[in-house]
């Protein structure tokens, strides 16, 4: 490390690829998304704190649970279809791909990308031919999300990739 007037320069600790996004600590130093009313780790109330944001490396912003069991932890984007290896997003490293197949063939290639904007985890069906639907959290009905156009979910959400195949959205935070 460099040394100037008996002082060392600190290292930036490393945090690979994590994206750097603003968020504040809870009393006992977890790092949170500033709009949550209670930690992400330990459950403690972050309405009673004077916060101030400062920018951090991205904690994991939950999972997806596919009905087979697979768990794609939402670190990074995924592109979802039954050939997602061979997707320009993920040959650029900008998406990881994750294989889902329906026995009633009704998941496309490219079928669903799922981007994380900040906290925000957000779906789009990249011109699927059989489509998207979410149902939020608490409602019994699934909506069909538009095509190429972002969609941000909450918690709980479950999403059907065609016909058949489900998905659910889970995390500690919302």
């Amino acid at each position: 490390p460099y040394e100037h007037q008996g002082q060392q320069e600190q290292q930036q600790p490393d945090h690979g690829d994590r994206p750097m996004v603003y968020g504040v600590d809870c009393k006992n130093d977890h790092f949170n998304d500033p709009r949550a009313p209670y930690c992400a780790v330990c459950g403690i109330a972050l309405v009673q704190r004077t916060l101030v944001p400062y920018k951090g490396p991205r904690p994991s912003l939950g999972v997806f649970i596919l009905d087979d069991g697979t768990a794609l932890p939402l670190e990074t984007d995924y592109l979802l279809g039954r050939d997602p290896e061979r997707a320009p997003e993920v040959a650029g490293g900008s998406a990881r791909p994750a294989k889902v197949t329906s026995p009633d063939g009704s998941v496309s290639r490219r079928h669903l990308r799922v981007a994380l904007d900040g906290w925000d985890v957000n779906l789009v069906d990249l011109g699927s031919v059989n489509g998207t639907q979410i149902q939020p959290p608490g409602d019994p009905n699934f909506y069909d999300i538009p095509p190429n156009e972002p969609v941000t979910i909450a918690p709980g959400t479950t999403v059907r990739v065609g016909v058949s195949r489900t998905l659910r959205f889970e995390a500690h935070r919302g």
